[in-house]
């Protein structure tokens, strides 16, 4: 009842999310600054908090074939990685965890109640047109609540399909490579009529994932291979393009998810083979309409019902594990905003959604069904935004109100949340004739604990959600110099404070995890990077992107604890990436490297935790070429290319060497 309560109040609430973006436009005497359409790829300098930006041709320029290893060269992330080919891949900004990052697919924010933390790798980039990496809060002044709700938003958009001089336009890619890896890939679009159009995108992938690695005990190295390391992944989406002309417009996306992986667990001494088993299933259906309502008013509306299954195996000498979740949730959103002059908007935002999770499990042949809580959880989040935006200044604020209850089988003392989070932010262009920005930003953030953290692990105490303050100081330019090949110059640095109040840590036991909150955390660190563009002539030309972050992410919860001022657990205090690509008429290069130094596995710092830092080179050779009317290319990478063995998380090494080789037609 008061579900259904909620979905009504909804819709006599207010509305949703997509509102214009700015875009550098860069000539050659004088740089100017344009807005342009929310497809288009968002302005990284004019931004007021710091966000990262790589649409489609750049993903294709440096050879990138995954979300993963786009998201790894981003400034401020910590990406962890459980290595194989079908390794949980999870992203960390500014060592916050991944639990306050969001993953927002289409603009609409994918959930995981359950663990609160998003595999990345499901998601291919077939289909992707902008990838973007915003910390802290967003110039979006129609973004949903939910997405306000989190530390940093990783935007993944896909591709809108221009049928203006035909009917249809299709895409067909055939990959193969190392350790068995198969990758088909069909992406069409149709046009219906002149106000509706439709896509269809599909792939599958599957690879051995037996790769070489060196196994160390003591002072012994034995070279092995990676065993119960397979993956079978299908993945189809359909959506549907409406114009409703006068009544606005509606896109409609159908999602299917469905995979089959071995875990092969911790490289551990005396234990080098894993049976366990991850099934995982994942359907869900969205829709999201925009319209305006008259010149002031601008609405936009989601609806999504997401349904997740996961099925997990493993089998022990001491017996046989088997876990089935089911997790179901239905989220309604709208946003709505008013421009009271060219200056001057707002905008309020209301987000409702219903989160349910059932699960059975068996343990040691021995059913422990009816004593499991069957979590369901009610959210409510409301977010008020000012924006003043003029030529040289920008300033964003908003209040974000967030109330949760929940419900347990044979609970009688339901959890309820309740909190106000304020943020701001400032981007400030101090001097007319250079493209010089100042920005400041500050952001509060709470994370209620997830329903692993809440009923699937032992709790010592009451068990509080988590709170973050974070701080941001920067400057972004971008320029070019006059009679020189230099396209284009852009450079931003950032400085930021983040402050963590009752981290919640899940500390792993012989039977049962024991969550808790350990206290405190301090992170400092500063993020930059630099860009720039040379033409050669032209047809020829160079592109470089390097950037760096250091970030020191202390615990200050005691000064009577060991642990006192050490790094926090995969957070490495320096790590950077670079990319050089050369475009010519004949094989179009690109040589990228990511660095990234020690790490520790444990909250106490000591060399047996220690997680040594690594170098992983890669290189791409791409050529373009027409047969007919049909635009064809190949395509060839060679990843990890001088073999460096290295784990992300320890004792789970990843692939050497390996290569892919994709043929594609565009039609």
């Amino acid at each position: 009842m008061r579900l259904k309560l909620l979905f009504l109040i909804l819709f006599f609430c207010c509305s949703l999310y997509i509102g214009a973006q700015v875009s550098d436009s860069i000539r050659t005497q004088q740089l100017s600054e344009i807005e342009v359409s929310a497809h288009s790829k968002p302005s990284t300098t004019l931004s007021t908090t710091p966000l990262q930006v790589m649409d489609s041709e750049e993903l294709l320029k440096q050879g990138i074939q995954s979300v993963s290893d786009a998201v790894r060269r981003f400034n401020g992330i910590v990406l962890k990685d459980y290595g194989g080919i079908g390794g949980l891949k999870t992203v960390s900004i500014r060592g916050m965890g991944a639990e306050h990052t969001a993953i927002s697919y289409d603009g609409v924010v994918v959930g995981n109640v359950q663990s609160g933390q998003v595999d990345i790798g499901r998601f291919a980039l077939d289909n992707i047109s902008v990838i973007s990496l915003n910390i802290g809060q967003a110039d979006d002044i129609l973004q949903t609540a939910r997405a306000r709700a989190s530390g940093g938003v990783l935007n993944l958009q896909t591709s809108f399909p221009e049928l203006t001089n035909k009917n249809y336009k299709g895409h067909a890619r055939v990959t193969g490579g190392s350790f068995g890896l198969f990758n088909p890939m069909l992406d069409y679009a149709q046009k219906i009529n002149k106000n509706h159009s439709v896509s269809v995108n599909g792939s599958w992938q599957r690879a051995d994932g037996n790769y070489p690695f060196t196994q160390k005990d003591d002072k012994i190295f034995t070279e092995r291979k990676r065993e119960n390391s397979d993956v079978d992944i299908f993945r189809t989406e359909i959506n549907l393009y409406s114009n409703l002309e006068k009544a606005g417009t509606l896109k409609t996306k159908i999602y299917y998810f469905d995979s089959e992986r071995g875990l092969p667990g911790a490289v551990v001494k005396g234990n080098i083979y894993s049976k366990e088993r991850l099934w995982d299933k994942n359907f869900f259906a969205q829709i999201a309409y925009e319209k305006y309502l008259g010149r002031k008013f601008k609405l936009r509306s989601q609806a999504k019902y997401d349904y997740v299954y996961t099925r997990y195996e493993d089998d022990q000498s001491s017996g046989k594990t088997k876990d089935k979740y089911r997790e179901q949730e239905v989220y309604l959103s709208n946003v709505l905003s008013y421009s009271l002059n060219d200056i001057v908007s707002f905008s309020f935002a209301e987000d409702l959604f219903y989160n349910k999770l059932k699960n059975e499990y068996v343990y040691k042949s021995s059913a422990t069904g009816d004593n499991l809580p069957y979590p369901e959880r009610y959210n409510s989040l409301s977010a008020l935004t000012f924006q003043y935006k003029s030529k040289y200044i920008t300033v964003s604020s908003s209040l974000l109100a967030t109330y949760i209850s929940e419900k347990v089988k044979n609970n009688k003392n339901d959890n309820s949340y309740k909190k106000l989070s304020p943020a701001i932010s400032l981007s400030y262009q101090p001097f007319s004739t250079t493209n010089l920005r100042l920005r400041t930003s500050y952001k509060q953030v709470y994370r209620v604990p997830t329903f692993t953290e809440l009923y699937y692990s032992s709790i010592e105490k009451k068990l509080n959600p988590e709170s973050a303050k974070q701080y941001n100081l920067g400057l972004t330019w971008v320029g070019s110099i006059s009679n020189s090949p230099i396209d284009y110059i852009s450079f931003s640095a950032d400085g930021y404070i983040n402050k963590v109040d009752d981290k919640i840590v899940i500390i792993p036991k012989t039977y049962l995890a024991t969550t808790m909150n350990i206290g405190n955390a301090d992170i400092k660190g500063i993020d930059v990077r630099v860009a720039t563009n040379a033409r050669i002539n032209k047809e020829m030309s160079l592109q470089l992107v390097v950037s760096y972050s250091f970030i020191e992410a202390l615990d200050v919860t005691s000064k009577d604890s060991e642990r006192y001022k050490n790094q926090l657990p995969y957070t490495p205090k320096h790590s950077g990436a670079a990319t050089l690509s050369f475009n010519n008429p004949w094989v179009d290069l690109s040589y990228s490297v990511v660095i990234t130094a020690k790490r520790y596995s444990m909250p106490i710092n000591e060399k047996a935790t220690r997680v040594d830092g690594y170098s992983d080179h890669s290189i791409s050779l791409f050529r373009q070429f027409k047969i007919k009317n049909m635009e064809t290319y190949l395509q060839g990478n060679i990843l990890n290319m001088w073999n460096k063995r290295y784990d992300i998380i320890a004792n789970y090494p990843m692939p050497g060497r390996s290569f892919k080789i994709s043929a594609g037609v565009k039609f």
